[in-house]
């Protein structure tokens, strides 16, 4: 009796062990996946706030570049009477008849620039110090109130180190005239003969900036080198102060990161990540405070050595799952209910238990945050149905979102496309001189820039409205015969204005007679984005750009080559990824939306093929993409006629 007493006792423990090591494993492996998401949501969401900020200077930058390319400045600071040198009467600068034709011009422009974009103060100061003019928040300054002593200021001498088309940033200061910390933004003015006599100067808010911290969950700030949160989205910043011109210490209006929290863990953390040499640091650490684990995904801004936290506790990155607290309380009653059923109840409970989490867990680590997919139940479980059901709702919520933003953008996109085409249209008749009549120079040129960036902007709501197709899968496809060579040809022609502009010679490789059957416009489109691509990374001088086709079994593998600069190992891995930019800093000298390699992989994966690229920093790039030798297969004409049909239910309703 007692050793039938102690062999129970012994299979009891061996089968309470087992129970509680499965459903301690089950637990901790829904907790990992939860975790993981939770940490690959917030650092999507630090990417979008990084993308923002650089978008933010890049736009002030491109800004203060279009302002100064009016003319009006090199022809005041050419006029002789400018050249002869500032005279003063009574400590305040005297103009000349022509200097104030000029300057009565320069204003207006100026005046002009700060109704159209975000600027807090703008002005014009020479080699001396002395400011020309000045707005302050779109009061046009008397000239008795122009200051002669700019060249204490912090951004006077980098800013006449600067060349044409080059921005100095000036870290964030208080400004003397609107009382509030700012960015400043300086360009200098370039002479014909290569004289930087003044530059040009604007103030961005800071609080422009700081908003873009701002998140529904959790903590977002960015962290100085010198440990100051100049933006802090669970603090409050006084944005209007009274103190001296750039007398302020950062440290009376920034907080210090012990407002996070006081953990020497932390404080280690940040340190270590801001003493780093990585540029591109990005990463996620974790810390303690108050008995509580705490999450945070970061990224280095490239503006003056920041770094951008995002910064949930363990209860947040939990307070949406109810079902793990649930699913504990079930593990545990299950557990008893097994020990007090015996070895058979215990193996039979543990693998109903344990079977259906451990694939629900691997099915959650395995769903792509971009496109959420329903989990179907694989048991008879009540309990873990339920977890799987309450997943499910959440993820139907999350899509019906997703959904909605696609809609809307679909629509915003549409709207904008609408006015373009007349815009570009009477741009086009205004330069007619039949129609309206001869313009000057001046406004010729006025009607190339608007033309130009019209132009710009429907090819980027273009993108958008592909991308949105794509991902709506709303995207149809023809299927006709395709002569490559007469296609590669007429490319070849097509581009022959654009190569000769940055002198690049263009190939044309290809040495067969080949026929394909597919969409000719969408790889044309393809075709167009790779080799545009190119035009922007080869040199000007000596730039080649080869581009052609071959047989490849059942496919025709296409190929655009060029002898640029090359992309490394590591940015490559997000070539293809929608709004992705290799050059991301704030004088990055290529546009674009980062749009075009993203619809040209969701075409040629439509069309039944593959794209990639091979390339190594300093050696160019080569980008290939394959299409099968027919695209007439039923699995297409299916999908081609099925949204035929239901445009047409669409139009009835």
């Amino acid at each position: 009796m007692r050793i039938k007493l102690k062999l129970i006792i012994m299979f009891s423990i061996v089968i309470i062990a087992a129970v509680v090591s499965t459903s301690y494993i089950s637990f901790k492996s829904l907790e990992s996946a939860i975790i993981e998401s939770q940490l690959r949501q917030m650092g999507h969401e630090v990417e979008i706030k990084a993308n923002l900020i650089d978008n933010l200077n890049s736009r002030a930058s491109e800004d203060l570049l279009f302002a100064v390319k009016n003319p009006v400045f090199v022809k005041y600071f050419e006029l002789p009477d400018t050249r002869a040198g500032n005279i003063y009467k009574d400590g305040v600068l005297q103009f000349t008849a022509q200097q104030r034709i000029l300057k009565n011009e320069l204003d207006q422009w100026i005046y002009d620039f700060q109704n159209k974009f975000s600027v807090d103060e703008t002005c014009l100061v020479d080699r001396t110090g002395q400011e020309h003019t000045r707005l302050v928040m779109k009061s046009i300054a008397p000239f008795s109130s122009l200051s002669s002593k700019e060249a204490a200021t912090p951004f006077f001498k980098p800013s006449f180190q600067k060349n044409i088309n080059e921005v100095y940033s000036q870290y964030p200061y208080v400004s003397p005239d609107t009382k509030r910390w700012v960015f400043a933004y300086t360009t200098p003015i370039v002479l014909n003969d290569g004289s930087k006599p003044a530059f040009y100067h604007f103030e961005m808010p800071l609080k422009s900036f700081q908003d873009m911290t701002r998140v529904d969950q959790g903590r977002a700030y960015v962290v100085d080198p010198r440990g100051y949160l100049v933006a802090d989205s669970g603090h409050v910043y006084n944005q209007s102060l009274n103190s001296a011109p750039f007398g302020q210490s950062p440290k009376d209006f920034f907080p210090s990161i012990s407002t996070i929290s006081t953990s020497s863990e932390f404080n280690k953390d940040i340190r270590n990540i801001l003493a780093s040499d990585n540029s591109t640091n990005t990463g996620h650490v974790t810390y303690s405070a108050n008995g509580e684990l705490h999450y945070i995904v970061y990224k280095r801004l490239p503006m003056f050595g920041w770094i951008l936290a995002y910064e949930k506790p363990y209860s947040l990155m939990m307070s949406d799952n109810y079902n793990l607290q649930n699913l504990a309380v079930t593990l545990l009653v299950i557990s008893l209910g097994v020990i007090a059923g015996g070895l058979i109840a215990v193996y039979i409970l543990s693998n109903r238990i344990t079977r259906p989490i451990i694939d629900f867990a691997r099915k959650c680590r395995n769903q792509d945050v971009s496109d959420l997919q329903r989990i179907n139940p694989t048991g008879k479980d009540k309990e873990i149905n339920q977890v799987i059901d309450a997943f499910n709702e959440m993820i139907e919520r999350v899509n019906a979102i997703e959904k909605q933003k696609d809609e809307f953008a679909s629509m915003v996109t549409h709207e904008l496309k609408s006015p373009l085409t007349p815009i570009i249209g009477w741009c086009q008749t205004l330069k007619n001189p039949k129609l309206i009549g001869q313009l000057n120079s001046k406004q010729l040129n006025a009607v190339d820039v608007i033309q130009r960036n019209a132009k710009r902007l429907l090819q980027l709501v273009g993108d958008i409205l592909d991308v949105q197709k794509l991902d709506l899968n709303r995207m149809k496809f023809d299927s006709q015969p395709i002569d490559v060579d007469d296609l590669l040809n007429y490319m070849y022609n097509n581009l022959q204005s654009v190569m000769a502009q940055k002198n690049i010679r263009q190939i044309n490789s290809t040495k067969e007679q080949l026929t394909v059957r597919s969409d000719r416009n969408r790889i044309e489109q393809v075709l167009n984005n790779l080799i545009l691509n190119a035009v922007d990374f080869v040199p000007s001088e000596g730039g080649e750009i080869e581009y052609g086709a071959q047989s490849k079994g059942d496919e025709v593998l296409f190929y655009v080559k060029d002898n640029g600069t090359g992309i490394s190992p590591e940015k490559q891995k997000n070539l293809f990824h929608k709004f992705y930019q290799i050059d991301t800093s704030v004088t990055r000298k290529h546009g674009g939306s980062g749009l075009g390699l993203a619809i040209s992989k969701g075409i040629i994966e439509s069309l039944g093929g593959k794209i990639w690229i091979e390339s190594e920093l300093g050696k160019g790039a080569s980008f290939y993409f394959t299409i099968p030798n027919d695209r007439t297969n039923t699995a297409m004409s299916e999908k081609v006629m099925s949204e035929k049909v239901m445009d047409v239910k669409e139009e009835a309703k």
